[in-house]
């Protein structure tokens, strides 16, 4: 800080030659008390408190200060905050407070302090984004007077779950305050002002996608098994067909929709518009507070706020609106794409059918023997037997033997048998040998007979094959088409018709795919209850619940601008214009952002002084007596270099009205000792 008189020796020496040119000597008359007027004037960038830090204390933001007793030249007080001042600024106040000057300014005194005391009681001060002679620099060109204002470190800890990296930037930003006597008027200047903060119940947007899009996954797979819709759907056509088997088809279903390729794009960048924007990928939330003020943060009333009362809500409503909307558009895309989606349903058995057994009556010719006795009456040897009397060798054979023997009869050795007429005496051998009891019974004979008996035949299995195969989108099917539709089905070997249309089971298809797509209980329905409860809720809840973005902001937050203060100080009654007051956890932090005090005897602000004018400021009928340079109003004589009505002073460090007050004083005293008396008590200093 320096103090600077504006008036060089050459201007001096001007002055006395005007003096000698006037040929005469004007008498000075003396002051009174009465007409002694003091003027106070203090530009300050910033102040206040933030995170227990004393910004009034910090040496590198000690305020422009210039007072007049009523007897001194006018005070000029210029500090030039450079850009290595300002970026100090964050490492020196705990919590953080980060001043960006913007880029390329190097050497260049971004923001500013000004002070000026007049000994007729007119002060002027300006602070922030303003010319070296304090004329407010409407433009922001090359960021000058942009800060931003770091709370994260007040709402860290307790309230991280709810949000972090609190911030607000102000672009521009500047303050003038003039007085004259008892009456004060200030202006403002903030060209824009952003509020950051992220919250976490909007972040991680893929993720709780993804999660959500995964119930739609796990649906198609249970949908394109037996049991699942289409199955169940295909399954009515087919079992009263294969009810002659006693059995069921297996019925798969493969549905091929690309689900998460038809929502990306929704998923990449920011979203938001005009006054908010915001990113469900970080919870980055950036808030253009000029732009949810109409476009403008300049002309406001005073002590407009920027965030309470109404203001926020509607900012956090719009945030959820999107996130609902975009929930909405998330599954417009997933219903398209399942719509899309390539569907193949195949049905398939493969049976034998056993048929038992059968019996047959099976009929076979067998050789009998014939038993007979061999000894007894009949027999071999008996009567009427081989060797018996009509035998072969029995008397009745009707020969005569010629031998000694005799035989009767016509066997082989009776009388007339073969032996008999050769004479053969045979005697009564025959007799013996008929009466021997060792040979009794023996096959005599052999015969044929019929047989029959019942067989088991073991009939052949019957095979039972079903073979269908439905393709095409699934709109195709609702529809009741399909690209391919093939149904065979061969009933035990085909001995059973089967009577089966394809026209069927494609509608059935279609039904099981309505159903577990787009009906109760399906698909989509569970991927909007996924949203709602992975998306959606913790976004209402976490930004406009009890427990909130709006409950926290609304407690600990203020943001204002164009204060307007009236106070009594130790130097007197002052007023005090103020650009934007940030005031978080109910003044525990409170920051005052281009602040102009002027004074002492300030008792009212002049009410003439409507900053709230112009197009879209002061409504559709703006006073039109609307002064909308109010610190140069108010009459007198301003600083013209300020930019805003302020007349030459703060050009030229001195009015008309003192250089005529001097050019008297130099001829009553003498040009030399009134320039060395001035300089001894008024040093000149050069800025840096």
């Amino acid at each position: 800080m320096f103090t600077k008189h504006r008036t060089s020796a050459a201007h001096v020496g001007g002055v006395l030659g005007a003096a000698v040119l006037i040929g005469s000597v004007i008498a000075v008359p003396a002051a009174s008390a009465d007409d002694v007027t003091s003027s106070y004037a203090e530009a300050r960038i910033l102040s206040g408190s933030l995170a227990g830090a004393d910004l009034d204390g910090i040496v590198a933001l000690t305020p422009a200060i210039a007072t007049n007793d009523g007897t001194e030249p006018t005070q000029v007080v210029v500090d030039p905050l450079g850009v290595e001042v300002l970026e100090s600024i964050g490492v020196t106040v705990p919590g953080g407070v980060d001043v960006d000057a913007g880029d390329g300014l190097s050497g260049v005194a971004a923001i500013r302090q000004y002070a000026e005391a007049r000994k007729d009681g007119v002060s002027f001060a300006a602070a922030g984004a303003i010319t070296s002679d304090g004329a407010i620099n409407t433009n922001g060109d090359g960021g000058q007077g942009d800060l931003n204002i770091d709370l994260n470190g007040i709402v860290s800890g307790a309230y991280s779950g709810i949000l972090s990296g609190l911030s607000i930037s102000l672009e521009a930003i500047a303050a003038q305050a003039r007085a004259e006597g008892s009456v004060a008027s200030g202006d403002y200047n903030l060209l824009g002002g952003t509020l950051t903060f992220t919250s976490p119940a909007i972040a991680s947007l893929t993720s709780k996608v993804d999660n959500a899009l995964a119930v739609v996954d796990q649906s198609l797979l249970e949908l394109g098994t037996d049991d699942g819709a289409i199955g169940v759907a295909v399954d009515k056509v087919l079992d009263p067909v294969l009810s002659t088997v006693g059995s069921s088809a297996e019925v798969t279903a493969t549905i091929d929709a690309d689900i998460h390729g038809a929502v990306q794009s929704l998923l990449n960048g920011a979203y938001g518009d005009g006054a908010v924007q915001f990113n469900l990928q970080t919870g980055l939330v950036t808030v253009d507070l000029a732009a949810l003020h109409g476009g403008t943060l300049n002309g406001l009333p005073a002590n407009t706020e920027l965030l309470q009362g109404d203001v926020l809500i509607p900012v956090l409503e719009g945030i959820t609106g999107t996130v609902t909307s975009l929930a909405d558009d998330i599954l417009v895309r997933v219903e398209q794409a399942l719509r899309d989606a390539r569907v193949e349903v195949t049905a398939s058995l493969d049976l034998l059918t056993p048929q038992g057994t059968t019996q047959q009556e099976v009929c076979r010719l067998i050789d009998v023997p014939i038993v007979g006795d061999l000894l007894g009456d009949g027999g071999l040897l008996g009567d009427g037997g081989l060797l018996g009397d009509v035998g072969l060798l029995g008397g009745s054979g009707g020969g005569t033997g010629t031998g000694s023997g005799t035989g009767s009869g016509g066997g082989l050795l009776g009388g007339g048998g073969l032996l008999g007429g050769l004479g053969l005496s045979v005697g009564q051998s025959h007799g013996s040998l008929a009466k021997t009891d060792t040979v009794k019974s023996d096959i005599i004979g052999w015969t044929t007979e019929t047989v029959c008996e019942l067989v088991d035949t073991v009939l052949p299995d019957l095979h039972t094959t079903v073979d269908v195969n439905i393709v095409g989108t699934v709109d195709d099917l609702l529809d009741g088409t399909a690209v391919k539709a093939a149904a065979t089905v061969s009933l035990l070997g085909g001995t059973v018709k089967a009577g089966l249309s394809t026209k069927v089971l494609v509608d059935a298809v279609g039904d099981g795919l309505l159903g577990g797509l787009f009906g109760n209980g399906g698909a989509i329905e569970d991927l909007e209850a996924a949203l709602n409860s992975g998306l959606v809720h913790p976004a209402v809840d976490g930004l406009l619940g009890s427990t909130s973005v709006n409950t926290l902001l609304s407690s600990i937050l203020s943001v204002t601008v164009n204060v307007k203060e009236l106070a009594t100080t130790d130097e007197g009654s002052m007023f005090t214009q103020t650009a934007v007051r940030v005031t978080a956890l109910s003044g525990l932090a409170s920051v005052s952002v281009a602040a102009a005090t002027v004074g002492p005897n300030v008792t009212e602000i002049d009410p003439g002084c409507v900053t709230n004018c112009g197009p879209g400021g002061g409504g559709e009928d703006p006073d039109p007596n609307c002064v909308t340079n109010c610190a140069g109003g108010g009459g007198g004589t301003t600083p013209s270099g300020a930019g805003n009505g302020f007349g030459g002073l703060a050009m030229t460090g001195m009015g008309i009205a003192m250089l005529i007050q001097m050019l008297l004083a130099l001829l009553a005293t003498g040009a030399a000792f009134a320039y060395a008396g001035y300089r001894k008590s008024h040093p000149k200093l050069t800025a840096a």
